[in-house]
């Protein structure tokens, strides 16, 4: 549980700190400082949770949040900028929940942010490219204030693009509502039902007025894996390239159990993930299982390396980087690793599957693969 929602907020992070232009040299000092807590934080979460400590640990024993020595620090830096485009980095950061606060709960900062990026920014074109990380700010101040606030921005912005993407992000709350309730899964309301409605009429709609942008793949890509990638559907096909240049096809693995791992080089919880995989394929070897990875890195020559020495020996696809891959975006894949598990008839058991949940997830259904075997069927 700890990796996973560690893996919910460094993809926020990532989000604001990659995307979000430099402001000045303050900025620059101020986000690489964080950025670096942020990273000794999650290592020493790591070795705690190996240790055996995890979501039962009392939380007087974890290292501090991050978040609550740089919070201050990032509201001074906005409200000595109010008003100014510069001040958006810092009010994004202000809008990430904290890792201690995980699963509700807001604070006064983030809903001062939300109301200065509502009242301030809301009309301003640049904003849209600062929207995306917005379905993690739901945990800070809540779904309803995320959704009125992208209403506004679709109202009062000028930008075309800017109205499209905050359409676009509306529909993603909408359907998805906090990370931290898909994590924990549970039964769906009929409200959200309702609202799953709501954002599938806006992707709909966003197709048709932005065909051919980013913004209509992308609504393209969120209806596929409604559509196409939920739980007990039959996984589409899969077709790429591997390492020796030859098709792979995820059709041609019929019959298998099969887990699909989007990974890259860059990805530190990929890499540690690895030996795992490893270990998995040594523990089915003969039995109807095999892992299919989706690589994103930036050359083929990045992939072939790592499974060199990684001793991949797994088929292996090399998609490219996320923002140019073809099946990572069609798959709507946000972070990685993300895994979904097939059984051996090519349907979708397990999806988002947590790193450390994968080995239950592949023994189970190879058990049943393999007793159906057995018995003929």
């Amino acid at each position: 549980m700890i990796q996973r929602m560690a893996m919910i907020a460094g993809l926020g992070l990532a989000f604001f700190c990659g995307q979000l232009a430099s402001a000045d040299e303050e900025w620059d000092k101020l986000s690489s400082e964080f950025e670096a807590a942020y990273e000794a934080w999650g290592e020493k979460m790591q070795a705690l949770h190996e240790k055996g400590g995890g979501m039962g640990m009392n939380p007087a024993s974890m290292p501090p949040d991050p978040m609550t020595e740089f919070r201050p620090r990032f509201r001074k830096y906005a409200e000595t900028r109010e008003g100014k485009p510069e001040a958006i980095p810092a009010l994004g950061h202000l809008l990430m929940p904290g890792m201690m606060m995980m699963g509700g709960g807001g604070n006064d900062s983030a809903a001062w942010a939300m109301k200065r990026l509502a009242e301030d920014h809301a009309a301003d074109p640049a904003i849209k490219d600062h929207l995306e990380s917005l379905r993690f700010a739901v945990m800070s101040v809540g779904e309803d204030e995320v959704v009125e606030f992208l209403e506004t921005v679709a109202k009062k912005n000028p930008d075309k693009e800017a109205k499209g993407a905050a359409r676009l992000r509306m529909a993603e709350v909408l359907f998805e509502g906090s990370p931290f309730a898909m994590m924990m899964g549970g039964s769906e309301s009929p409200e959200r039902k309702a609202k799953k409605k709501k954002a599938i009429g806006i992707l709909h709609k966003l197709q048709k007025e932005f065909a051919g942008s980013d913004i209509a793949e992308q609504a393209e890509g969120f209806l596929f894996a409604v559509e196409k990638l939920q739980v007990g559907m039959k996984a589409p096909e899969i077709v790429g390239t591997g390492a020796d240049g030859n098709e792979i096809r995820l059709s041609q693995l019929s019959g298998k159990v099969v887990a699909i791992v989007f990974w890259a080089t860059w990805c530190k919880p990929c890499m540690e993930m690895l030996p795992h995989e490893r270990e998995l394929m040594e523990k089915h070897a003969g039995k109807p299982f095999t892992i299919l990875g989706i690589n994103v890195d930036e050359t083929l020559d990045d992939m072939t390396k790592a499974m060199k020495k990684e001793k991949i020996t797994w088929p292996t696809i090399f998609d490219g980087t996320p923002d140019v891959s073809k099946i990572a975006r069609k798959w709507r894949v946000q972070s990685f690793p993300t895994i979904y598990v097939l059984d051996h008839e090519g349907v979708i058991r397990h999806k988002d599957v947590a790193p450390f949940k994968l080995e239950s997830a592949v023994d189970e259904l190879v058990s049943k693969a393999a007793g159906k075997k057995d018995k003929g069927d």
